[in-house]
């Protein structure tokens, strides 16, 4: 047996010749690494092959191999190496199995027979089975906490008696502009082209997305499950176009992250299936996931360098612990740090994102050449590590919602299996049909196709990024309706000082309450709150208000404030859903005086 074959079950049961008493077991583990297992009598003979060379080690067992088998086989994964010819065994022997039946849990133990838990870089082809486990699971944690946002939120922010309600904005979209439903999902996609904008169909929404997500964190997944989230997230962002709590970068990169976890999955899910059958992903997503990571941080440090002159100045950090959107408690050690670290930690950040992002690019693997393949991955890896810690430092140093966690997530596609803990590649690794990707002719089209249409919405992204064509590099911009190709970056300029918006009412025009919203900064007796990645939306925008010229901020972009004051005003409102927007302790008292006592504060205003 020169050569390795995987060979199913079945047909290696009608390999089994009764009269010659032999038969053969072959499991592929990849292209450079295999095993062998052939019977005769009683003997057992096993091949091994590393890097094309074969070494033959000779097993003498008794009349029940398995036991014996399973012993071999556990002793050379948990040594590292191969088990040596002389194994004692005991003194009964007798002839090989009569029987398929006798057989069969050896042949189901051989083919799972992974020798992959070694060196990948040294026994065969890099895996990547716990990369696409981790990236859904993640992705599906991500979906999640954004649904669950949306669930708890929207009702007050964009509902029917919410700040801003998205059908004013979406009844306009309706007018004769769009008379056919497929041309406006086609310029605005979402699924309330085909079903009434109500507060019950989003309530469905939001937690249909909630029930998927969840399937896909328990390990359910497929391009069916993650195509209906992408859409019913994207429906969403699109209703909340007219407002302006959705107007974060991180939408479009959910999106487009999610829209790539549906070409990493199979089609279809299968409930209550026991046998492994989930495929190994496809390296070109995984290469489209590096190529999302390298833009989101070229593009985070081009805009910085182009941007703010405090980034250039190395001064920045002095104040952006300050005057961040929602500090956390690690904020204060950070701001406090001593002024060399701060200046040094600007030079960290720009090496990070802009001259190691293109180590994710490299190719995991080169044709003829192992060692230069071994060197690409190393950097591969180094790379991808850097950009995720990165991202872990900043998740500690402030609240920025999911967009650092989703961050994360591209950066994974640099670890292959190797780098993950073993109860991670276990789990994985249970639930696949095979470790390596099998290159179908379906799939094959899909995935070439894929990576057609990104490359080519990728164009004007490139040229924002190189600012060709007289362009000047725009930050979190999307050039197409469905935002699967978009740009990034986050801080090009930084505040040097914090204005603090902060929002009272008074039921006499004398004295004066002041309104504490979850995680916003207000009283100063309170202690900075954790609360990423849960994106407390209406914390994030008041802060916008700060920026000067402030009357511009808030005329122009945070208009939804002059609703807030007025809500706060009137007596005649049936429900008041906007008050579970502030923090529990201010909306307990309003909704006590407006339900209770039938008290309507008299004045509303929002000082600096």
């Amino acid at each position: 047996m020169h050569e390795c074959q995987e060979t199913r079950l079945p047909k290696v049961a009608n390999q089994y010749r009764n009269k010659r008493r032999k038969w053969i077991v072959a499991s592929r583990l990849g292209g450079s690494c295999g095993i062998t297992l052939n019977s005769t009598g009683a003997n057992f003979c096993l091949f091994v092959r590393y890097n094309n060379s074969h070494q033959r080690k000779s097993i003498v067992v008794h009349r029940n191999p398995i036991l014996h088998l399973l012993y071999t086989t556990t002793k050379m994964l948990r040594n590292r190496h191969l088990p040596k010819s002389n194994v004692p065994v005991p003194k009964e022997e007798d002839h090989a199995p009569h029987h398929v039946e006798e057989i069969r849990p050896l042949l189901h133990h051989a083919a799972k027979l992974d020798l992959a838990e070694l060196d990948p870089t040294k026994t065969g082809p890099v895996t990547w089975v716990a990369t696409k486990w981790s990236i859904l699971r993640l992705t599906g944690c991500v979906y999640f906490v954004a649904f669950l946002g949306a669930y708890y939120q929207n009702p007050g922010l964009m509902g029917s008696h919410g700040l801003q309600p998205a059908s004013d904005f979406f009844t306009a979209l309706l007018q004769p502009r769009y008379d056919d439903p497929w041309n406006g999902f086609l310029k605005h996609p979402t699924i309330f082209w085909y079903t009434d904008l109500n507060d019950e169909n989003l309530m469905k929404v939001y937690t249909s997305g909630l029930t998927l997500s969840a399937l896909v964190i328990s390990g359910v997944d497929s391009m069916v499950i993650m195509a209906i989230l992408w859409l019913l997230y994207f429906s969403v962002v699109t209703v909340a176009g007219g407002t302006a709590f959705y107007n974060y970068g991180w939408e479009s990169q959910l999106l487009e992250t999610g829209f790539l976890c549906i070409f990493l999955c199979d089609f279809f899910p299968r409930f209550g299936q026991r046998r492994p059958y989930k495929s190994a992903p496809s390296p070109i997503v995984l290469w489209l996931f590096r190529w999302l990571c390298f833009r989101i941080s070229i593009g985070a440090g081009l805009i910085k360098v182009r941007g703010d002159s405090c980034w250039t100045n190395k001064t920045c950090l002095h104040y952006h612990f300050e005057t961040q959107p929602i500090p956390s408690p690690l904020s204060f050690i950070f701001h406090f740090l001593p002024k060399w670290a701060l200046t040094h930690a600007v030079d960290l950040d720009l090496f990070v994102q802009v001259y190691t992002s293109w180590m994710v690019l490299l190719p995991t693997h080169v044709p003829g050449s192992p060692a230069l393949s071994r060197l690409c991955l190393w950097i591969v890896r180094v790379g991808g590590f850097i950009q995720a810690g990165f991202m872990i430092n900043i998740i500690l140093s402030g609240n920025f919602a999911f967009l650092n966690h989703l961050t994360i997530i591209p950066a994974l596609a640099c670890l292959d299996d190797a780098c993950w803990p073993q109860w991670i590649r276990k789990v994985a690794r249970s639930q696949v049909r095979r470790l390596h990707y099998q290159w179908q002719s379906l799939r094959l089209l899909l995935d070439f196709a894929l990576l057609g249409v990104i490359g080519s919405l990728s164009q004007p992204v490139v040229e924002n990024l190189l600012q060709l064509r007289g362009r000047h590099q725009q930050m979190n911009a999307s050039f197409g309706s469905f935002r699967l190709v978009n740009t990034y970056g986050a801080f090009g300029s930084v505040g040097k000082g914090r204005y603090e918006p902060i929002v009272s009412i008074s039921y006499d025009g004398q004295s004066w309450l002041e309104l504490e919203f979850p995680c916003k900064p207000g009283s100063v007796t309170r202690r900075p709150c954790f609360c990423a990645p849960y994106h407390y939306r209406i914390d994030w925008n008041i802060w916008f208000i700060g920026f000067k010229p402030h009357d511009r901020m808030l005329h122009d972009r945070e208009t939804w404030m002059f609703a807030l004051l007025s809500k706060f005003l009137n007596h005649s409102l049936s429900k008041r859903p906007w008050l579970d927007l502030l923090d529990p302790s201010s909306a307990t008292v309003l909704r006590q005086n407006y339900e209770e006592k039938n008290l309507i504060p008299l004045y509303a205003k929002v000082d600096m």
